[in-house]
């Protein structure tokens, strides 16, 4: 007999909560070095609840990345806070600054202001304490949204929204428009509701909106409803291209959700996503919709202001990604460093990197095998001090993690659950998204069965 009461239900995820907290916190006690990232959001109740994960390397190249906790900001969200709220859970983790590589954030002021945002306090700190220096970038999910949010006709977006929100809006017409849907066999049976924070739901309802705009045009029309800018030529033109180019950054965004990535496939994301908009941009000038299929079934006699979209598009790319890419070189002389000019390598690493480029065996290593068992099997720390890899593989590598907690706590908080404690929401988000399995056996070994009557 099992006892599925509220009470024991609550008590029981608690318990395996605070069981996977435990082990965490074994395997943080041995991280040769560690890096956190930092996201705030707000939930149903209008609390601001603040992420903080980590990401740490063993002696042995094990790699952990788990959420450490879920923070809520009952007063204000200001840096201090932040700072504040960090320290408590650095103190209930046991955890030092001396050995800290890294921190992503969200890029928001009171995370990355010069002199008093989160990054500086830290950095404040650990000057106290040791001479490492954190490499910080923000939280390129959001960093990609922000540019996603800049592309401009947002006047398309809130007719699209129109649309949907009519088609959605009363069950009767939903169900209505399935079977009208039916009738003149589409390939698409429902539309998709639509969410400002979740991009990758956003270019999807472009892109089934885009496939059944006639469609949905002559059932409105049916119901009395009209949308005419859906027959409007530079309505449709602008609503293709907003189609295509969100397609493009949700892919940017799926790719940099890629579970098991390092940090220099974030880099190769991000540069590839700006060539790619460097070459929209030329072909775009000269009128060349190859990579717009949405917009290339209409027959646009002028893509310019598109191309300047593309332009924007890039500036805040170049900008938003500026902390990244200040990293470059040890991004490369992580992931590519047979193919370095040793004129290039900071100072204290050149003669390892001659040895290295020298030696054949390690060579053919690097080119047979993935990049952090080169470096765990086959890299001797005594022989190469400088060149090992834990504090590289210590930063994250995707921002799956992060992106995947909050979605979490939509559905853990629900409009039904608003009620939740912080405590038994962040156990279930620990159970929910961990990696480390709770000792069940220790767990029931601890309990006596009793059973009511």
């Amino acid at each position: 007999k099992l006892s599925l009461s509220g009470v024991t239900v609550a008590r029981r995820i608690e318990e395996l909560g605070t069981d996977i907290e435990s082990t965490l916190k074994g395997r943080i006690s041995k991280f040769i070095f560690y890096s956190l990232a930092l996201d705030e959001s707000t939930d149903l109740s209008d609390t601001a609840q603040l992420a903080i994960f980590i990401r740490g390397i063993d002696c042995n190249f094990n790699i952990t990345e788990e959420l450490a906790t879920l923070f809520p900001m009952k007063g204000t969200t200001k840096s201090c806070d932040i700072f504040n709220a960090l320290n408590s859970i650095l103190n209930r983790f046991d955890i030092k600054l001396n050995n800290l590589s890294g921190v992503i954030t969200d890029g928001v002021p009171s995370m990355v202001g010069k002199n008093e945002g989160l990054i500086a306090l830290i950095n404040k700190e650990m000057s106290t304490c040791c001479a490492l220096q954190l490499m910080q970038y923000h939280c390129i999910i959001h960093q990609e949204n922000v540019c996603a949010k800049s592309v401009g006709f947002q006047t398309i977006m809130k007719d699209v929204v129109k649309i949907v929100n009519f088609i959605r809006s009363r069950a009767l017409n939903h169900r209505e428009f399935k079977n009208f849907l039916s009738e003149i066999d589409a390939e698409q049976g429902d539309a998709i509701y639509f969410t400002d924070v979740r991009w990758l739901s956003r270019g999807k309802v472009l892109k089934r909106v885009f496939d059944l705009k006639n469609e949905i045009f002559e059932f409105a029309t049916s119901k009395g409803k009209k949308f005419d800018q859906i027959n409007d030529s530079k309505w449709k033109n602008d609503f293709a291209y907003l189609t295509d180019i969100t397609l493009h950054l949700n892919e940017l965004n799926l790719r940099m959700q890629h579970q098991n990535q390092l940090i220099h496939n974030l880099f190769d994301h991000i540069k590839s996503f700006e060539n790619k908009l460097l070459l929209w941009e030329i072909q775009l000038r000269k009128n060349n919709t190859t990579h717009f299929p949405c917009l290339s079934k209409y027959n646009v006699t002028s893509t310019g202001k598109y191309a300047e979209a593309i332009s924007d598009l890039k500036i805040q790319f170049d900008s938003k990604f500026l902390d990244f890419k200040a990293n470059k070189k040890f991004f490369n002389l992580f992931s590519i460093p047979f193919s370095l000019s040793v004129e290039d390598v900071p100072e204290n690493m050149q003669m390892e990197i001659i040895d290295l480029q020298n030696n054949t065996i390690l060579k053919e290593k690097y080119n047979n095998v993935e990049l952090s068992i080169f470096y765990s099997k086959y890299i001797d720390t005594e022989t190469y001090p400088n060149l090992n890899a834990f504090k590289m593989m210590s930063l994250f590598g995707s921002t799956y993690t992060c992106e995947h907690i909050f979605s979490r706590i939509k559905i853990a908080k629900s409009k039904t659950r608003t009620r939740l404690t912080d405590i038994h929401l962040e156990n279930s988000l620990r159970i929910a998204s961990s990696q480390i399995q709770p000792n069940i056996e220790k767990l029931v070994s601890e309990k006596q069965c009793q059973f009511s009557h």
